[in-house]
């Protein structure tokens, strides 16, 4: 529970020690002067309330308060205009509960004893901290999430009628107090997991620094030109290693055309970086399937080289449930129908009976597959539109996709039957 500390009476009596006896928490945090550069720019700074104090009309900025704990010499250390340092934003959530019931509870006690008995009153406030660390091109590489308590305890001493006179200026000042107490507090908590993360971080920035500055590989995949550009970024844990693929030279904020995940690692700013298969990365460009060779180069992995390789596509692997899981559902229809046109008349005269036969019980459980997914993506399109949401038409292009699906493979499978059929005869 959490109350905040207006007229309250809350700690009287800093003005009259005689008097009352009042306790601050937290307490005072140090700041240690970091040893490494500076490596963060401080960006943006919300603030929000909660509790209802904020209905009473009682809520108090921290925010300021917050601020100059990170302009004190030690956190600032942290921080310069290197436009190339990450970036610190911070989400603050100050709750609190309007005092005067506590107000007028404790009048009432001291009115009912005669000032002759001890009074307690107790100040609360919770501050929540959510703070993220953006690279210079917006990705989020780190967050955290600090919480403090700060509080006012107070002790009135008889007569309490006379120790309680400072209440309301004595509050002022206790607030005053806990709130830089509370900004010290999540200051440092800050500093703290900044330097534990500083090799990590550091080691983001300059990655990104080398991204950023990267000039674009022309390639060629097929007979058509593209860009590639790579990009590090965080995914919860890990962090990941995509190839950008642009159809024309990609300027800063350029949206890719398809962005290919090569690589992933572990946060540990000393881990490796696991490269996956080349031929597993896939893409569909002129009715064929193709994969990327690439080369890097560096402490920070800067991308040396890249070209495209065409990806032969077996009839048992394109027959497979679950197989080319990068390809979209239209994109797969598409390769199927190349895949026909140019590969099937081959597949007949060369293939043994056996593959034949286990290629028919595979194209029967891809039209079952397809029949499902179409059902389900005409479902979730009807939610959809009863629900007056958006995002309708992408299942139902979807599901039209699936429909088609089956129209494609069932004169594939007529074929492959029909060759079967003349073979044991």
């Amino acid at each position: 529970m959490t109350r905040s500390a207006g007229w309250p009476l809350c700690m009287g009596l800093i003005l009259s020690a005689s008097g009352c006896v009042a306790t601050f928490r937290p307490k005072w945090a140090e700041l240690e002067r970091p040893t490494q550069p500076p490596i963060l720019r401080l960006g943006e700074v919300k603030e929000s309330f909660t509790g209802t104090w904020v209905s009473a009309g009682k809520q108090r900025s921290i925010r300021n308060v917050l601020l100059s704990a990170l302009a004190q010499p030690q956190a600032a250390a942290l921080f310069s205009d290197d436009p190339g340092n990450l970036t610190l934003n911070l989400d603050i959530v100050l709750d609190g509960e309007d005092d005067d019931p506590q107000s007028f509870e404790i009048c009432g006690k001291c009115v009912l004893t005669l000032g002759l008995i001890p009074l307690t009153w107790h100040t609360e406030h919770n501050l929540r901290c959510d703070v993220s660390i953006k690279s210079p091109d917006d990705f989020v590489v780190a967050k955290y999430r600090t919480h403090v308590t700060g509080s006012n305890d107070v002790l009135f001493l008889p007569p309490t009628m006379v120790t309680m006179l400072g209440g309301p200026v004595g509050g002022r000042i206790a607030i005053a107090s806990i709130f830089r107490r509370m900004a010290r507090s999540v200051v440092a908590d800050i500093m703290k997991r900044v330097t534990t993360d500083y090799p990590r971080l550091a080691e983001v920035k300059q990655s990104r620094a080398v991204a950023a500055g990267q000039a674009p590989l022309s390639v060629v995949i097929g007979d058509t030109p593209y860009w590639v550009v790579y990009n590090i970024s965080a995914a919860g844990p890990k962090w990941e290693y995509a190839l950008e693929l642009h159809r024309s030279r990609p300027q800063p904020g350029t949206a890719p055309l398809r962005s290919l995940l090569v690589g992933t690692r572990s946060g540990e700013a000393a881990s490796a970086w696991q490269w996956r298969e080349p031929k597993s990365v896939i893409v569909f460009a002129q009715g064929r399937l193709w994969y990327p060779a690439w080369r890097t180069e560096g402490p920070a992995e800067k991308l040396a080289a890249v070209e495209f390789k065409e990806r032969a596509v077996p009839a048992k692997e394109l027959f497979q449930p679950g197989s080319l899981g990068g390809l979209s559902a239209s994109e797969w229809n598409d390769l199927l129908v190349a895949w026909k046109n140019r590969e099937l008349v081959a597949l007949l005269r060369e293939a043994s009976t056996a593959d034949l036969t286990g290629h028919v019980s595979q194209i029967e459980q891809l039209v079952l597959r397809a029949n499902e997914m179409a059902e389900r993506e005409k479902d979730e399109a009807q939610k959809l539109i009863a629900a007056g949401k958006p995002g309708s038409e992408l299942h139902a292009e979807a599901a039209r996709a699936y429909a088609a699906r089956i129209e494609i493979l069932k004169p594939v499978l007529a074929a492959i039957k029909a060759e079967v059929a003349n073979r044991q005869k």
